[in-house]
C-alpha cells in the first residue's frame, strides 16, 4: 500500500541520515583497521628483538620461554583486535547504500509508547547516543516482520515471550543510498516486493532473500528445539535459502559457543556448491564446511585403489538400460538392497562378529621380504580376549607394530653402517657414517610406519569382498540381523564380486564399504560437528540416513527435500508407480533418525516460476506433492514439434535465441543424459555460437546459453528453459517421470519443450 508523500519524504530523509552515520563510523573504523594492521606488523617484526635468547642453563631457558610467551600472547591479541575491527567495517560495507529493508512500528503491553524497530542485514548502533538504528533480520524482534500481520503479536527471547500489538509492517526498495520505493504491508510479507524480486533475470550465483522470507520458512530458519527438521519444497519454494540463512541465523544466535567449523553442508554437486557461495559472505558469515557426499567417500576411499563411480555415472547407467539386460537387472536389485537400512544391520551384524574374528590383514613387506606377516597380525589382534572396541584394539595394534618398527629400523641402521664400513667406496669419518646409515634406514622404514598409523595394513575390501563371495557368511549375518536372504541373491552376489575383481566400487557400494571401514579401524564418529545439513534429501538413501546419524552423533539435522524430485533408483523404489509412494519418506526419515525431536515442514508454494509453469509441470506428477505457484503470471509454456532430428536442432537453436532477444540472460537446454547431452551439443554449436556444454565436472557457469543433463540442474534456475527432446521415444518410461518433472520446473519465465515424433505420455 503506497504512503503519502509527506511521510515517504521522512522516509528518505532517515535514509539519508543513517547512511551518513554509516559512512562517518566506516571512516572511524578504517582508521582503526589501519593502526591496528600497523601494530601486528610491527609487533612481529620485533618479536625477536624483545627477547634475549639465553641457553646457558635452566633458568634462562625457562626465562626466555615466559618472554616468548608473553610477547605472543600480546600478539594474539593485537591480531583479534584488528580482525573485530575488520569485520564490523566489512559488514558496513555492505549494508551503507542499502541500509534496511523494513521497519515494524510495535508497542509492548503496558508500555506507553510504540517503538519504531528498522530492519537491515546487520545491526548498526548510534556511536554517540546508543542509539539503536537498525536492528538484525536475525534479532528476535525482527522475526514480528516475518510472522504476523498488523495486530496482536507475540516475540520470544531467550528469557521470555513479549506480546503486544505490531502497528505498523513496511517495506523498502534502496538503492545507491537513495530510497525507491516504499509501501506497507498487511498478512503477507510484500507480494509487491516478491514480484519485483522474482520478476527480474536470474544471476549465476544465488542471493539472500532476507527481505522477502515468508512466515513459513521463517519458522524454519529461526527453529532451534528440534534433533531434525524435515522439509519438504515444493521446485521453487526457497528449500535451498531457507537452509544458508537457517545457518546464518544460528551462527548469529550462538555466535558465542558455535563457529562455521561447527557446521556442514552437503550439496548435490560442486557446480551448486558454487552456485550458492555468494549467500553466507553476503549475510556477513564465514563459508561453513561445504562439500558433497561423493566427495566425503572418494576421500574416505583414497587408499582403496578401487575406481568409485559417482552417482550420476550410476544414473546415466540406469536411464539408459533395459530392461532385457540382465546386467541391468543385476544392477537394480543389487541397488534395492545395499541402499537399505536392512543392509546396515547386516554391515552392523558384521562388525559385532569381527570382533571375534575374520579381520583380513595384509603382510607388511619391504620389496619381496616380509617384515611382519598378517599371520602374527592376526594372532597379536586376537590373540588375547579383550573387551575393548575394534577401533581400540587397532590401535593398540599400531603402536605394537611402530615398536617392531622401530627394533627393524635400529637394525637396519646397524647393517647399513657395518656395510659401509666393509666397502672400500664409503670414505668418511665414524660420525658421517654413522649418521648416513641412519638416514638410510629411516628412509626405509618411514613409509611402513606411515602405512601402519594409517591402518593400511587392514584388508577392509576383502572384509567387504567376503560378504559377497561366503554365502554361509552372509546368511550367518542376516539371521543375525533379523531379516532373511534376498531373493536375487546370486544375482547381487555374482554382479558385485566381479565389479570388485575388476577394481570397480559402485556407487551403491561406496557407502557400505566406508561404515565398515569406520567399524573396522574406529574411525566412525565426527564430534565436532553440531548441526548437518543435507540439501536434495531425497537422493539420499535409508542407508546414508543411517550412516549419517552414526558419523555426526552429536549434530542436529536438517534435511531439505522434493520427492516430486527423487530422480535417482533407490528413490523410485521407494514410490509407488502413480507417484504416491513419496508421502511415506516423512515417516521413514524419522524412523530411521530414530529421534522423537523430529519436525516436518511442508513449503508448498513455490516462488521460481510464473503459474503457467507451475500449472504445466503439474501435471507430469498427478498424485504428487502438492504445489501451489505465487501470483505471478507470463507466458505459457510452448510445446515445439519436429518431424526429424535436423528439424528438432534447428527448432531448439531458434528457440534459444528467441529467448535471448527477448532479454532472457540465461538459458538452458536440458537433455535427459550427459550422452545425449554430448550429441546435442554438437549437432547445436554450428547453429548457437558460444553454447556452453555444462558436465559433472563444471565448478560454475555463467550467464548465456548453456547445455546440460537434467539432473545436473537440479537446485539451479534459468530465464528459460529449453528441453531438448520430450518426445516418447525418450521420456516414456516411470523411472524418467521425475527426471522431466525436475527439469520442468528449473524455468522462472519460460519453458519451451521441444520434441520429435510423438509426445511423451507424461503430458496427457
Amino acid at each position: 500500500m503506497p504512503i503519502e508523500k509527506e511521510e515517504r519524504e521522512r522516509e528518505a530523509q532517515r535514509v539519508s541520515s543513517v547512511r551518513t552515520q554509516i559512512q562517518e563510523r566506516m571512516v572511524d573504523l578504517g582508521e582503526t583497521v589501519d593502526q591496528r594492521r600497523s601494530e601486528v606488523t610491527a609487533i612481529g617484526r620485533s618479536f625477536w628483538d624483545d627477547i634475549s635468547v639465553n641457553a646457558d642453563n635452566a633458568d634462562d631457558i625457562i626465562e626466555t620461554a615466559a618472554s616468548m610467551a608473553q610477547q605472543e600472547h600480546v600478539l594474539q591479541g593485537q591480531k583479534r583486535s584488528f580482525q573485530v575491527a575488520q569485520d564490523a567495517l566489512y559488514k558496513l560495507q555492505r549494508v551503507v547504500d542499502a541500509p534496511y529493508f523494513a521497519r515494524i512500528d510495535f508497542q509492548e503491553s503496558g508500555e506507553p509508547e510504540r517503538e519504531k524497530i528498522y530492519i537491515g542485514l546487520t545491526s548498526f548502533i548510534d556511536p554517540k547516543t546508543d542509539e539503536i538504528l537498525i536492528y538484525d533480520w536475525r534479532a528476535p524482534i525482527a522475526s514480528l516482520f516475518y510472522d504476523y500481520p498488523p495486530g496482536p503479536a507475540t516475540y520470544r527471547t531467550p528469557e521470555m515471550d513479549v506480546s503486544g500489538e505490531l502497528l505498523l509492517k513496511r517495506q523498502y526498495i534502496i538503492k545507491a543510498g537513495e530510497l525507491q520505493d516504499v509501501f506497507d504491508t498487511g498478512i503477507s510479507i510484500g507480494d509487491e516486493m516478491l514480484q519485483k524480486m522474482l520478476s527480474r533475470s536470474a544471476d549465476e550465483k544465488m542471493h539472500s532473500i532476507v527481505t522477502t522470507i515468508q512466515r513459513e520458512q521463517n519458522q524454519i530458519i529461526r527453529d532451534d528445539r528440534h534433533k531434525v527438521l524435515v522439509v519438504q519444497g515444493a521446485a521453487g519454494s526457497g528449500k535451498t535459502s531457507v537452509a544458508l540463512q537457517r545457518i546464518a541465523y544460528l551462527l548469529y544466535k550462538y555466535r558465542t559457543t558455535l563457529s562455521a567449523d561447527n557446521m556442514i553442508l552437503f550439496s548435490p554437486n560442486s557446480l551448486f556448491s558454487d552456485y550458492v557461495s555468494h549467500v553466507l559472505p553476503e549475510l556477513g558469515e564465514a563459508t561453513m564446511q561445504q562439500t558433497t557426499f561423493q566427495d566425503y567417500l572418494t576421500h574416505k576411499l583414497s587408499n582403496t585403489g578401487l575406481e568409485l563411480e559417482d552417482p550420476y555415472d550410476q544414473l546415466e547407467f540406469i536411464l539408459t538400460g533395459t530392461e532385457q539386460d540382465s546386467a541391468y537387472k543385476s544392477r537394480l536389485q543389487s541397488i534395492s538392497y545395499k541402499t537399505s537400512a536392512a543392509f546396515l544391520n547386516v554391515i552392523e551384524a558384521y562388525g559385532e562378529k569381527l570382533k571375534q574374528g575374520g579381520i583380513r590383514f595384509h603382510n607388511l613387506s619391504v620389496g619381496t621380504k616380509v617384515l611382519i606377516t598378517a599371520d602374527e597380525l592376526n594372532e597379536r589382534f586376537y590373540g588375547k580376549t579383550s573387551i575393548l572396541a575394534l577401533g581400540e584394539r587397532m590401535e593398540q595394534l599400531s603402536e605394537w607394530m611402530l615398536e617392531k618398527l622401530d627394533e627393524i629400523q635400529a637394525d637396519a641402521q646397524k647393517r647399513f653402517y657395518r656395510k659401509m664400513v666393509r666397502e672400500p667406496k664409503y670414505v668418511g669419518t665414524e660420525p658421517e657414517m654413522k649418521k648416513m646409515s641412519k638416514i638410510k634406514a629411516h628412509k626405509a622404514i618411514a613409509p611402513l610406519k606411515e602405512k601402519a598409523r594409517n591402518l593400511a595394513y587392514v584388508d577392509v575390501l576383502g572384509m567387504y569382498r567376503d560378504l559377497y563371495t561366503n554365502r554361509e557368511l552372509h546368511q550367518e549375518l542376516i539371521a543375525q540381523a533379523g531379516q532373511q536372504l534376498p531373493g536375487a541373491w546370486e544375482s547381487i552376489s555374482s554382479f558385485t564380486a566381479a565389479a570388485l575383481d575388476q577394481g570397480i566400487l559402485h556407487y551403491e557400494d561406496a557407502t557400505p564399504l566406508v561404515y565398515l571401514k569406520g567399524l573396522v579401524e574406529g574411525q566412525l564418529r565426527v564430534g565436532t560437528i553440531r548441526y548437518c545439513l543435507v540439501d536434495e534429501a531425497q537422493d539420499y538413501s535409508p542407508f546414508h540416513y543411517a550412516y549419517l546419524k552414526k558419523l555426526f552423533p552429536r549434530a542436529r539435522f536438517t534435511l531439505l527435500g522434493d520427492w516430486n524430485q527423487g530422480i535417482f533408483t533407490h528413490a523410485n523404489a521407494a514410490s509407488d508407480a502413480d507417484g504416491e509412494g513419496s508421502k511415506n519418506e516423512y515417516s521413514s526419515i524419522s524412523e530411521l533418525m530414530k529421534e522423537d525431536e523430529t519436525e516436518t515442514i511442508r513449503l508448498v508454494k513455490s516462488y521460481r516460476s510464473t503459474r503457467e509453469i507451475v500449472d504445466f509441470a503439474s501435471r507430469v506428477l498427478p498424485f504428487g506433492e502438492p504445489i501451489e505457484p505465487f501470483s505471478r503470471s507470463g507466458e505459457a509454456p510452448r510445446l515445439l514439434r519436429a518431424a526429424s532430428e535436423n528439424e528438432l536442432r534447428h527448432l531448439v537453436a531458434d528457440a534459444a535465441l528467441t529467448r535471448q532477444r527477448g532479454g532472457a540472460s540465461s538459458v538452458a537446454i536440458l537433455c535427459k543424459t550427459a550422452r545425449e547431452t554430448e550429441a546435442a551439443h554438437e549437432g547445436l554449436k554450428p547453429l548457437l555460437p558460444g553454447l556452453a556444454r555444462i558436465t559433472k565436472e563444471t565448478l560454475h557457469y555463467e550467464a548465456g546459453v548453456m547445455i546440460m543433463p537434467a539432473y545436473l540442474a537440479k537446485g539451479l534456475e534459468f530465464d528459460a528453459v529449453i528441453l531438448y527432446d520430450a518426445g516418447a521415444a525418450v521420456y516414456a518410461e516411470a523411472k524418467e517421470r521425475k527426471l522431466f518433472y525436475t527439469a520442468c520446473t528449473r524455468a522462472l519465465h519460460y519453458l519451451d519443450v521441444c520434441y520429435l515424433g510423438e509426445l511423451t505420455p507424461f503430458l496427457p
